[in-house]
């Protein structure tokens, strides 16, 4: 790490429950995003549940705070909906992090998480391929599972466990291979394997007896890790960040609920 990286990063204001998962000596940082916590304010009130307790830029997409006389900068290179929980990178070399959102944009980008879908899944190591299209609903935004027009989505699935007894689950290990809005959470809810917790696609009567069961209410999927190579100053460099999953994940696997 270098000498500016190590003054910066105890100073960045991390909002609620947000950690600091690895840092990069060129000024990339990945942090550990709550469930329930925005990526980005999107207005100023929004400031106490955000990534960051910082002043937020749309336009530049960054967040700003000062220490003393000096201002500081984390750039956000990607965003994770509120919902979901685990790794987010942010950069605070404003030249690195043009760089870094190029590799996002050309799918140089490893992600892969970890859902809690209802149902058992029969098709193990296999590929889902989509095509989604945007619509609004009001002034929320859905996507739709079309079957001749919209934008390529493709999962690459892995079982790593499956309850048959009831509720019946699958926990599921998801390497999204495009990045489009609600990827994930649609591609599962066209297969009727809804995400438990999905307010928007999941089965909502299910989710409320999970909600009342376990005495929280959260979206069941988590951002497990990112693997990102780039160039950089004549040099080939890669980073890893990988976040825990939560125990409510197993304990949800292990859920005993009567069947009525």
């Amino acid at each position: 790490m270098s000498a500016d990286l190590s003054d910066i990063i105890p100073e960045i204001p991390l909002g609620k429950g947000v950690k600091i998962l690895g840092i990069h000596a060129e000024g990339l940082v990945a942090l550990e995003k709550p469930t329930r916590i925005l990526s980005h304010p999107n207005v100023e009130a929004d400031r106490w549940k955000s990534l960051l307790n910082a002043s937020w830029s749309k336009d530049r997409e960054r967040y700003m705070w000062k220490v003393g006389d000096k201002s500081h900068r984390f750039y956000l290179l990607h965003r994770l909906d509120s919902a979901t929980s685990g790794v987010i990178l942010g950069c605070i070399n404003p030249n690195l992090s043009r760089e870094l959102k190029g590799q996002f944009s050309k799918r140089k980008v490893s992600k892969s998480y970890h859902a809690v879908v209802m149902g058992l899944a029969r098709e193990n190591d296999t590929h889902w391929k989509d095509l989604l299209r945007k619509r609004r609903v009001g002034s929320n935004l859905r996507m739709d599972a079309t079957n001749s027009r919209g934008s390529p989505a493709e999962t690459h699935v892995k079982i790593l466990q499956s309850k048959k007894s009831f509720p019946k689950l699958s926990l599921l290990r998801l390497h999204p291979r495009t990045g489009r809005t609600h990827q994930l959470r649609v591609q599962s809810a066209k297969r009727q394997l809804p995400i438990v917790g999905d307010s928007t696609y999941g089965d909502f009567s299910f989710n409320r007896r999970v909600q009342k069961a376990m005495g929280c209410q959260r979206l069941f999927l988590h951002a497990s890790s990112i693997r990102i190579f780039w160039d950089w100053q004549n040099r080939q460099h890669e980073f890893l960040a990988e976040s825990p999953l939560p125990g409510l994940f197993q304990e949800l696997m292990d859920l005993k609920l009567p069947s009525k």
